[in-house]
């Protein structure tokens, strides 16, 4: 008991005095949460099932210690979009004074070499998983807000440095990372669940002819039920070819072990299903082939760099 109480006021110690430092060196000196160390880094390829790293820039291009406002003890949950000349990245900061999560973005010319710019979002619940995307001609976002036990769509007053609420469009339940497609004219929402005690094992989908207008639940939702492997969305659920993607982390080992990915077969009103791809043993990535993924991998969000390649963003610890 003595020796915990003591390792306590270590910490807390240690970290009343790493806040009184500049913010960069604070991120630079931060170990409390080395367990749970995510950055981002930039895999390329032209096959989305087969990216690898890239060897044109070092990664991870962004981690802890490139944020320059926030003292920040992991990045995570990068989503990637194109805005005339500029790649933008969004993603989470986890706030190491609030204990939270808050929304950051960085911006690059060419998808490999990234600046980090500042943060955009914060409330006084956790934010994680900013995805954004374009509808006409504005911009959304759906972070998770699992604390506020709702989806909450935001849209961009000026883009990307600005965003207002606009309208909650799920409630009463523990939703996690939220994704939204735009298909056959509507809305779909596959979102998981998370219950009290436990890790989410559990995808729900709706429906919707508007982003903010009445979402209805499928009527085969829960479309996952008890599996720790495809329930948890793990980014931008995607249209390829002729195909629509969805992208889910393997939480069965621990949570973040790894990416598979879905093929959604039917998607209607009435009917839903799924099969998995497989590839590289139902896994995306290989753990252990950078410093910064030894231990697990969890998200992914790409773009085409030209009409045959993918740059994606991913996330590792």
């Amino acid at each position: 008991m003595l020796v915990s109480q003591l390792k306590s006021i270590i910490i807390n110690t240690y970290n009343s005095l790493l806040l009184l430092l500049p913010v960069k060196l604070a991120n630079r000196w931060l170990w409390v949460h080395r367990d749970i160390d995510w950055s981002i880094s930039i895999y390329e390829g032209q096959d989305f099932l087969a990216l690898k790293p890239t060897t044109v820039v070092p990664n991870p291009v962004i981690s802890r210690r490139d944020v320059s406002d926030i003292v920040t003890a992991f990045v995570a949950d990068p989503f990637m979009v194109r805005d005339r000349d500029d790649w933008l990245m969004f993603f989470e900061i986890f706030n190491h004074k609030r204990q939270k999560g808050e929304l950051a973005f960085a911006k690059s010319k060419d998808g490999y070499n990234w600046h980090y710019q500042h943060l955009i979002l914060s409330e006084n619940f956790h934010l994680s998983y900013p995805y954004v995307f374009q509808s006409e001609s504005d911009w959304y976002m759906i972070p998770e807000s699992c604390e506020a036990n709702s989806v909450r769509l935001y849209r961009a007053k000026s883009f990307p440095n600005n965003w207002e609420f606009i309208a909650e469009i799920l409630v009463g339940k523990r939703f996690v990372d939220a994704s939204i497609l735009e298909h056959h004219g509507l809305w779909w929402l596959f979102v998981g669940i998370e219950p009290d005690d436990g890790a989410c094992n559990s995808l729900e989908l709706y429906y919707s002819d508007r982003l903010d207008g009445n979402w209805v639940e499928h009527p085969m939702s829960p479309i996952v039920t008890d599996d720790l492997q495809i329930s948890r969305p793990a980014g931008r659920v995607r249209k390829i070819d002729d195909r629509l993607i969805r992208f889910t982390q393997d939480c069965r080992i621990r949570y973040g072990y790894n990416v598979t990915a879905i093929q959604i077969e039917s998607l209607s009103k009435d009917e839903y299903t799924e099969r998995q791809i497989q590839t590289n043993g139902a896994y995306l990535f290989e753990l252990g082939t950078l410093s910064s993924n030894q231990v697990g991998m969890h998200h992914i969000d790409f773009l085409m760099s030209d009409d045959t390649s993918y740059i994606a963003c991913v996330d590792s610890r």
